[in-house]
């Protein structure tokens, strides 16, 4: 299966969480991630390889700022 490549500051949509994901208790998560959630990717990490993602609601609040290996979430390429 080929590996999809996004870049820094794409916006993607959250297709599908396969990590697990705890109890959320801290300054940057209001909410967990969900599946249609749209994210700006705000890093992305080459060594192990992944991706920091920023969600925000219609008012530029953050609702999640995670970390993901590729295998970890599976997304779609809203804009680049």
């Amino acid at each position: 299966m080929k590996t999809k490549k996004f870049e820094q500051y794409d916006v993607v949509r959250v297709l599908e969480v396969r990590a697990a994901i705890g109890a959320l208790d801290d300054a940057f998560n209001l909410r967990a991630p969900a599946i249609g959630d749209v994210a700006t990717i705000i890093e992305v990490y080459t060594s192990p390889p992944g991706y920091e993602f920023e969600c925000s609601d219609g008012n530029g609040i953050t609702q999640w700022l995670m970390a993901f290996s590729p295998e970890d979430v599976d997304l779609e390429l809203v804009k680049q």
